[in-house]
C-alpha cells in the first residue's frame, strides 16, 4: 500500500514539474521581441540567382529576422529587429556586397 501512495505522489510531482515548465515556455514566448518589416525595391536582378544572392546578403546582416527576396518582381521584404538593424543598413549592406541597387519602397496611399 505504502508503494502505491509513493508511486502516486511521484507522479504528482513529475506533472507538476512539467506544468512549471509550461508556464516558463509561454512567458519565453511573450518576451519575443518585436519586428518591423520593410519592402526594398531591388534594380538590376536579372534571375532567380540574383535574388538568391541578395537573400543570402541579408540573412548574414545582423538584426535580419527573416527575408523574401521575389523574382521577378524585384521586391525584398525583409523583417528585422529595429534595435540592431535600419533599413538604410540594409540597402548599404546590398549595395556594399552586391553589384544591385535598393532603394525603401513606399507604401501606396489608397486615396
Amino acid at each position: 500500500m505504502k508503494l502505491i501512495i509513493f508511486s502516486l505522489m511521484f507522479v504528482f510531482l513529475l506533472a507538476g514539474h512539467g506544468i512549471a515548465q509550461s508556464v516558463d515556455s509561454q512567458k519565453a514566448v511573450k518576451t519575443v521581441k518585436k519586428s518591423v518589416m520593410v519592402k526594398l525595391k531591388v534594380s538590376g536582378l536579372t534571375c532567380a540567382g540574383c535574388a538568391s544572392h541578395v537573400y543570402n546578403v541579408l540573412k548574414e546582416t545582423k538584426g535580419v529576422l527573416e527575408n523574401s527576396v521575389e523574382y521577378p518582381g524585384d521586391i525584398a521584404v525583409v523583417d528585422y529587429d529595429p534595435k540592431l538593424t535600419q533599413p538604410e543598413k540594409l540597402i548599404a549592406a546590398i549595395e556594399e556586397k552586391t553589384t544591385y541597387k535598393a532603394e525603401l519602397l513606399k507604401p501606396k496611399n489608397n486615396q
